[in-house]
């Protein structure tokens, strides 16, 4: 089962926000643990921007740049986009109503035929384009 996180899953991890952390944490220790393709985490570096600059933004450059080289660490496959995927993620973006940087988690999803984990509203909305697990962080229920 291949997965791709968009940036709520990975801030739902860094913030320690359950339920949606222990899931995105299941997820990394099963890749781990099987360490093939098949079980391939994978994550546009559109996204990964988005995590950066909301770590800046909160807690500054030197915590941003230490995130961002503990996620590196991980069993996640970063992608830049390609024109093609740029595309893909404009066209996403024109018909539906989310962000543009989501549509690049969407696009993504879609090439590698993966499920998408968030807890992103916009993203739930799109199930019958892309496969969605749904997560949570505190405060997003209801």
């Amino acid at each position: 089962m291949r997965v791709v996180f968009d940036s709520w899953a990975l801030l739902a991890l860094l913030k320690g926000e359950e339920p949606g952390a222990g899931v995105v944490l299941a997820h990394i220790e099963r890749a781990e643990r099987a360490g093939n393709d098949a079980a391939a985490l994978h994550m546009s570096w559109i996204n990964l921007g988005e995590v950066f600059y909301i770590v800046r933004r909160l807690r500054g450059e030197v915590a941003a740049r230490e995130t961002l080289e503990n996620i590196r660490l991980l069993p996640l496959k970063l992608h830049e986009p390609s024109s093609e995927d740029v595309l893909n993620a404009a066209r996403i973006k024109s018909e539906r109503r989310l962000s543009y940087a989501d549509a690049f988690a969407v696009a993504l999803a879609q090439k590698f035929d993966a499920i998408l984990v968030t807890g992103d509203p916009e993203i739930w909305a799109l199930e019958d384009i892309v496969r969605v697990e749904l997560i949570y962080r505190m405060n997003t229920r209801g």
